[in-house]
């Protein structure tokens, strides 16, 4: 159905009258209704519906029906056509409303008045026709206009039962809700209730209804340059100013916004309310106004404004109130935490901290002040998310391993104390902290205190660790060792004119019958320290390294390169470990190590490409242990011949069976070049450059390694009988020369060869072949040498040609040269090239055979390192 079918059904109606005529009205009345709800900008529609209601208002005209005929008239009215107005519609609605409407020139002339700012006299004649009864509800919106201005003009000079009244009189009309009038009623109402203490506007809006706020209500507008507040903004910051209690879940129900906006304009309004209060140093208003925030608020989730009220409490609760934080906090609910609030923040040139990290971290230190037999689940939980967002801070897991031992939950505390050790194993705090998770292995406890007083020098801080291990000693029966550690609290102490713990008192009582016969701890410590490290780096294999150098860095002090031989190598300080003090080059240790995860950005070949991470390995010492293998033994052995020796560097240049170049200096005179060795090789990183490094050095015959370097077939695709030397090739990228004094093998172009040898990259930055030893084959490599058939086509050149060096026949007796030099047999010229296929035919081989013309032959090609030719050719 359309507007057509609406039109249609008008013109029959107009042939009938009675019931059947309204009856066909009211069908149009329900198509051109249900048409507009589904399309209300179509024009046809819009006059449809229109043409429809103006009939039905003439029906109940006619049969003096003035109620339905208000209805209809009133429903014409909020036919909305969108700027464009139909005049003839217009005229139809003029002749109908007096006719409709007995009062509508008194309330035509009090809309005037009212207009004009006489609002008693427009509000008298309204309260005649209701005193007659004759306010139809046609007039409700005019009516409703009327209170609103009189009310908002004669506020002052009416009383709060008068402005109720009048409010309890509006609310009574049945006028179009929502609208722009019953937005305006309530605008007033808020702005009066905030000088009226007895007006309750949270009564009067439930009454009137959150559901009616129009979009306009529930969004800033924006006049003369400046942003105006939405209604529901207001609405709610007043709630808040005039701390009126209101059922929020009911109120949020009837919104037509977010819940988490609606919210935020309650908690901005109370953002600054405690901005203010701190301001002000009103510090008792400050802390209520947090406590009662926290109570009607926190349970509604996650929001801007939420966030930003922690982050008054982090900034406000220091010092003296600091302590304040740690409840605050947990009643926030860090389950709260947005995913922002876990971003860094920059302003100006400054970065700052997240939002998140400030509070955990805050409540963290709190909570080391405080004891608490509470559960710390609630604080544990946003560390988890923490070490995920910033895994390379290793406080933020050091500061959950403390909570997890507040919480008792000491398998969770050690199993990151282990992670923490990896990292922070210089850290005499981590050990002591270790070992108060340590409850019933009292060796193991004295162990990690022990580890912790031989890894810091400073005895300032120092002294709780002191009367721990004394402690720990006592219960052990070791009193002697107790009492060292309890002079040395003391002494310093002394020194420092601080004063002596009660816990020092209680321990010396116990040891002060001991006599004193030892100096020190160490051997106490160097005893026990080992239970200590063997239990925190258990999960870790032993690698065995060698010591492959000894170095000085730019301080003067001693440092020890260790390696594998292969991907693992790590520099560190001749004093890490006890075993090192008399290590030698050559010695194999036994390390536990760490493998930390380094990534890097560097920049990629193209720099429109962006940046490319890479990740590398850095190898940690935990631990550390002699082997009893031989110096040097784990390393791989290796073999090389000398290419050369730099004789004014003393320095020899030799080639690995894997062709590395490798150097080292010439001690042992007796190398020469030629000569063939056995090494022990690894591999040693120079800044950003790997070098290979050979030591245990010594000469060896030729016959017991040359099976270890490269063996090749070769063809030989050149004689050079002048310069006494022939040409190999193995590849395209391998081939060389034989000198006829390094071999007695006389080969004929074509041949093969057994080549060993080495290859190295020359100046050029071509691949180079050092032949190690050669001798005849009959193996055959089918990739150098082929044997071919087919159609030989000879060419020629124009121009001149290039002399050719051979053995005329002597059986060519009619041959002659022409005046170019042109070999000319027969009568016929000899052609200049020739080609079978793709294969290159020499001109010396046409000569040899005579071959004057195109012919089939067998022929035989080899590769001469870039491309093939012919060698060989028998005419078929």
């Amino acid at each position: 159905m359309d507007s057509k079918t609406v039109f249609e059904l008008r013109n029959e109606a107009k042939d009938l009258s009675g019931i059947e005529k309204l009856h066909k009205l009211n069908n149009a009345l329900n198509i051109s209704r249900k048409l507009y709800l589904e399309d209300s900008s179509d024009e046809w529609i819009q006059k449809a519906f229109a043409w429809v209601l103006i009939d039905l208002c003439k029906y109940y005209i006619a049969d003096k029906n003035l109620n339905q005929a208000s209805v209809c008239f009133k429903e014409l009215n909020t036919i909305d056509f969108q700027g464009y107005e139909d005049e003839i519609i217009e005229n139809q609605k003029n002749f109908l409303r007096p006719k409709i409407d007995i009062n509508y020139s008194e309330v035509q002339k009090a809309e005037d008045l009212s207009k004009s700012g006489n609002n008693k006299e427009a509000l008298a004649i309204f309260k005649n026709l209701i005193s007659q009864n004759r306010l139809t509800e046609l007039h409700h919106e005019s009516y409703g206009w009327v209170i609103y201005r009189y009310i908002k003009v004669e506020e002052s000079n009416l009383s709060s039962v008068e402005v109720r009244t009048f409010l309890r009189d509006y609310m009574n009309l049945k006028n179009e809700r929502p609208s722009m009038l019953h937005s305006m009623i309530l605008n007033f109402a808020l702005n009066y209730s905030k000088s009226h203490n007895d007006f309750k506007f949270y009564n009067f809006l439930l009454l009137w209804n959150p559901v009616n706020l129009r979009y306009e209500d529930l969004h800033d507008g924006y006049k003369d340059g400046k942003d105006i507040p939405s209604l529901i903004s207001r609405i709610c910051r007043e709630f808040v100013n005039s701390n009126t209690e209101i059922n929020i879940e009911e109120f949020l129900s009837k919104i037509d916004l977010s819940k988490e906006i609606v919210l935020d304009f309650f908690r901005e309004t109370i953002f600054w309310n405690i901005f203010n209060a701190h301001k002000e140093n009103k510090l008792s208003e400050l802390w209520n106004l947090f406590e009662q925030y926290n109570n009607n608020y926190s349970k509604h989730g996650q929001s801007k404004w939420h966030s930003e009220i922690l982050n008054l409490a982090e900034r406000f609760m220091k010092e003296n109130d600091e302590w304040r934080f740690l409840s605050f906090f947990k009643n926030w609910n860090p389950e709260n935490l947005r995913t922002d609030d876990w971003k860094e923040t920059k302003k100006e040139e400054h970065t700052y901290k997240p939002l998140a990290i400030k509070a955990i971290k805050k409540a963290f230190e709190v909570l080391k002040t405080q004891t608490s037999e509470q559960s710390l689940s609630w604080l544990i939980q946003p560390y988890e998310k923490a070490i995920k967002f910033f895994p390379e801070d290793e406080w933020l897991l050091r500061e959950k391993a403390l909570l997890h031992f507040k919480n008792n939950e000491l398998e969770l505390a050690i199993k990151i104390y282990k992670q923490l050790v990896l990292e922070l194993a210089d850290k005499h705090y981590v050990w002591q902290e270790f070992s108060d998770c340590i409850v019933s292995d009292n060796s193991l406890k004295i162990g990690m205190l022990s580890k912790s007083l031989s890894i810091e020098r400073n005895e300032d801080f120092l002294g709780d660790i002191h009367l721990d291990l004394a402690k720990v000693l006592i219960d052990e029966n070791l009193f002697e060792n107790a009492l060292i550690e309890l002079e040395t609290y003391k002494k310093h102490r002394e020194i420092k004119g601080w004063k002596l713990s009660t816990i020092f008192g209680e321990l010396q009582q116990k040891t002060s019958s001991i006599k004193q016969s030892l100096k020190d701890n160490r051997e106490l410590y160097k005893n026990y320290i080992p239970f200590a490290e063997n239990f925190a780096y258990a999960d870790f294999n032993w690698t065995e390294v060698v010591l492959a150098d000894k170095w000085k860095d730019d301080k003067g002090k001693e440092r020890l390169t260790f390696t594998d031989g292969k991907s693992i190598e790590f520099a560190i300080s001749k004093n890490r470990f006890e075993v090192l003090k008399q290590s030698e080059l050559g010695q194999i240790l036994k390390f536990k190590l760490h493998k930390q995860e380094i990534k890097k950005e560097v920049e990629n070949r193209f720099t429109w490409l962006g940046k490319n991470i890479i990740t590398e390995y850095k190898y940690i010492p935990l631990i550390a242990e002699k082997s009893e293998k031989q110096h040097w033994e784990i390393l791989e052995d290796t073999f090389a011949i000398v290419d050369y020796i730099n004789r004014e560097k003393s320095i020899i240049h030799a080639i690995t069976t894997d062709n590395k170049e490798v150097f080292f200096p010439q001690i042992k005179s007796e190398l020469q070049i030629g000569d063939f060795i056995r090494a022990k090789i690894y591999t040693k990183k120079v800044k950003d450059e790997s070098r290979t490094e050979l030591r245990q050095i010594q000469k060896i015959d030729k016959s017991s390694v040359i099976s270890k370097f490269q063996t090749q077939i070769a063809l030989v695709d050149g004689v050079n009988e002048q310069k006494q030397l022939f040409h190999f090739v193995i590849s395209s990228k391998l081939q060389g020369i034989v000198k006829y004094t390094e071999t007695n093998l006389r080969p004929s172009e074509g041949d093969f060869i057994k080549l060993s040898f080495a290859t190295k990259i020359g100046k050029d930055r071509k691949l180079r072949v050092k032949m190690l030893s050669i001798e005849p084959t009959e193996e055959v490599n089918p990739n150098l040498r082929k044997d071919i058939k087919g159609l030989l086509e000879v060419k020629f050149k124009n121009g001149n040609y290039p002399d050719y060096e051979f053995d005329v026949d002597d059986e060519l007796e009619d041959s002659a040269f022409d005046e170019n030099g042109k070999l000319i047999i027969n009568n016929k010229p000899i052609p200049d090239f020739a080609f079978i296929g793709d294969y290159y035919v020499p001109k010396y081989l046409l000569e040899k055979h005579s071959i004057t013309d195109d012919c089939r032959v067998n022929a035989r090609a080899i590769y001469a390192g870039d491309k093939w030719k012919v060698t060989k050719i028998e005419k078929i």
